[in-house]
């Protein structure tokens, strides 16, 4: 009996030493699962399934190891989130060769080689006509056109001459009442000079009173470009001295006057075909076209002077030291052209009353002859001159 009980026990210690040993082996493989990889809920779960025999040293030092594991495994793995060299390193950014090297826009060669005493070249713009304009067309007849629209196109075609030249002379005869005298007469010669060569217009305007007791003599040069004037005084206040185009001028600075500033002191700008402002409003009427047997036709026009000589009595207030704007009566513009309406020579009849020094003079008459020619424009003073004042 008491064998058997040794025999029983023997089996007894000998099972629970083969449980303890399992239990040993199912440890050391879970730890070395947990060991070698970030463990999963239902790894964890399982294994602590695996552990319920195992006495609760053993599974508390378990489920340490294992939250470790988990713990280190989720801090030290996280690759794509420490280390973001797109992020980091941006060579597209930092790197711009196409804007940090502009050639093209640092480096302008053509204007360096340009001396800088060297003057601008002239604007070639094409001048604006207060007077209505229209282009010639084929089949176009002098004779059988109206006097407003030869006008039109005989300003068409001095608008796109690329040079010409114009020599005008004239003469005002003023007739003035003067107490115990009786009336007396005086004049004044005009003289106008203008050389226009593709865009750029110099004009010489003269005014010498001639048996007046009280003179009046004006003189100006003036460069016309685009839409700015330039203009220069003589050298000389004698009048002997000066000599239409080899008039000597001062070179003294000279400030730019805009068109509009120019027109309400002066009137229209030099390259207009005349001072009038001529159109179907401003012309009343005309006369009958004249063949003159040569190629060329003579036209007479009428302005209405109430609506045509705005800028015309500007220019006579300026240039004859009048008081106030003279009150035309009437006038007449005489146009000889060829068959291509190309301006030769104008001439102009105008009588009107005007206020000088105190004294009206109701009865005064201007009569002034153009002479136009093409080619061997001089242009030259704005080269010299005017072209370094131009903005």
């Amino acid at each position: 009996m008491k064998t058997s009980r040794l025999i029983l026990l023997f089996i007894l210690t000998l099972a629970l030493a083969l449980a303890l040993a399992s239990c040993e082996v199912k440890t050391a493989e879970t730890t070395d699962q947990t060991t070698a990889g970030p463990a999963t809920e239902a790894e964890v779960s399982e294994t602590a399934e695996g552990l319920e025999t195992a006495d609760e040293t053993t599974l508390s030092e378990t489920q340490a190891a294992t939250t470790a594991a988990t713990t280190a495994a989720a801090t030290t793995a996280k690759p794509a989130t420490t280390a973001a060299p797109a992020t980091t390193a941006k060579p597209a950014t930092t790197a711009k060769p196409a804007t940090t090297a502009a050639p093209a826009t640092t480096a302008k060669p053509a204007d360096t080689t340009v001396p800088a005493t060297e003057p601008p070249e002239p604007v070639y713009a094409v001048p604006t006509m207060a007077s209505a304009v229209k282009q010639p067309q084929a089949g176009d007849d002098p004779m059988k056109l109206s006097g407003i629209e030869n006008v039109m196109r005989i300003a068409y075609v001095l608008q796109h001459a690329e040079n010409y030249t114009v020599n005008g002379e004239g003469t005002v005869t003023t007739k003035v009442s003067i107490i115990l005298i009786g009336t007396q007469t005086y004049k004044q010669s005009v003289q106008v000079y203008k050389d226009y060569d593709r865009g750029v217009m110099l004009e010489v305007d003269l005014t010498k009173t001639l048996n007046a007791p009280i003179s009046v003599n004006k003189a100006w040069q003036t460069c016309f470009v685009g839409d700015t004037a330039l203009s220069r005084d003589p050298k000389s206040s004698s009048t002997s001295s000066w000599n239409g185009r080899s008039t000597a001028w001062k070179t003294d600075a000279v400030s730019p006057t805009s068109r509009s500033e120019y027109r309400a002191e002066y009137g229209l700008f030099g390259f207009e075909l005349t001072n009038y402002i001529l159109n179907t409003d401003t012309v009343k009427s005309w006369s009958s076209v004249k063949y003159n047997g040569d190629g060329t036709y003579t036209q007479t026009i009428n302005p209405d002077v109430s609506k045509a000589t705005g800028d015309c009595v500007r220019r006579m207030k300026k240039m004859g030291g009048l008081d106030e704007y003279p009150k035309f009566s009437s006038s007449a513009i005489t146009m000889t052209f060829d068959a291509n309406w190309r301006i030769l020579s104008l001439h102009t009849e105008e009588k009107y009353s005007a206020k000088t020094m105190g004294i009206d003079a109701k009865d005064c008459t201007a009569s002034t002859d153009y002479v136009y020619s093409y080619g061997n424009a001089d242009v030259s003073a704005y080269t010299s001159f005017f072209s370094r004042y131009v903005k």
